[in-house]
């Protein structure tokens, strides 16, 4: 009888035991499911992931995660960082030289470098590029625009003027934070219409003035050729005493002889006159 309560009792456990686990297990489970999207990550390609540990440390900047699954602690979070190469594009007001407003459409490329992804996320967060990349740009911008009057800046090579611009920025940026600034394009300059306009009819003017030189130049040039032709006539007629005219009427009257039409030629008595030509089909 008592051995029999015994073995009831030690049944009576195990199923006890048994539940407990399978209770423990069910917990366990749900508590995986719940926090499933904490305990593994998912890092995307061309992407990494900086990891936070608030219970040891806070960020970790000696190393990164790579694009992948990534099982970590439920308390532990990654910061996923895009490490291609990314565009920005901004429209800034800018001051030229002689005090005119101008838009300037600016494009960039840029990207993070991935080596130093844990100090910069420690420095300056995944806004970096609202704290770093577009202020400097904005100055750079801003500033190689006010050393140009306006007239200038219409007519100066645009590769001249973003270079300026993209120096600038790499010497601000790339030098002080581990970003790699690609490059930058100047889009567009937009004036106000009026002085576009204005700036297009001075354009217009000068093109007329270097027209009005080349004329004047053709002119001057038009002048010495005919002072030469006139002093080789004078000196034609001085040795050979024979008018410049009558010269030039007999070598008419050669090429009227040579042709097939019937003709009347008349010479003149007079050694100043011309010949006469009669007829002729």
């Amino acid at each position: 009888m008592d051995q029999t309560s015994n073995t009831g009792k030690e049944e009576v456990m195990k199923r006890s035991y048994l539940m407990e686990a399978l209770i423990v297990i069910m917990c366990v489970l749900l508590l995986i499911v719940a926090f499933w999207e904490f305990i593994l990550i998912n890092i995307p390609a061309g992407h990494k992931g900086v990891l936070f540990r608030p219970l040891k440390g806070g960020t970790v900047t000696d190393r990164y995660f790579d694009e992948g699954l990534v099982l970590i602690f439920p308390w532990n979070q990654i910061y996923i960082y895009d490490t291609r190469v990314i565009s920005g594009q901004d429209t800034i007001d800018a001051l030229t030289e002689d005090g005119l407003q101008v838009r300037a459409e600016i494009s960039y490329r840029y990207r993070p470098e991935a080596d130093s992804l844990g100090k910069m996320h420690k420095d300056l967060g995944q806004d970096y590029a609202d704290k770093v990349i577009v202020p400097h740009v904005t100055a750079a911008t801003r500033d190689v625009i006010s050393r140009y009057r306006m007239d200038a800046l219409y007519t100066t090579s645009r590769s001249d003027i973003q270079s300026d611009m993209l120096g600038r920025v790499r010497d601000q940026v790339d030098g002080s934070y581990p970003i790699t600034t690609i490059d930058l394009i100047v889009r567009n300059i937009v004036l106000e219409e009026t002085v576009e306009q204005a700036i297009a009819n001075k354009l217009v003017k000068e093109q007329e003035m270097l027209a009005y030189d080349f004329i004047i130049e053709k002119e001057l040039k038009e002048e010495e050729r005919k002072l030469i032709e006139a002093r080789g006539i004078k000196y034609f007629q001085d040795t050979s005493g024979i008018n410049i005219l009558q010269w030039r009427g007999i070598e008419a009257t050669e090429e009227l002889a040579k042709s097939p039409n019937a003709k009347v030629v008349i010479i003149g008595t007079d050694t100043g006159e011309l010949p006469v030509i009669l007829g002729g089909n």
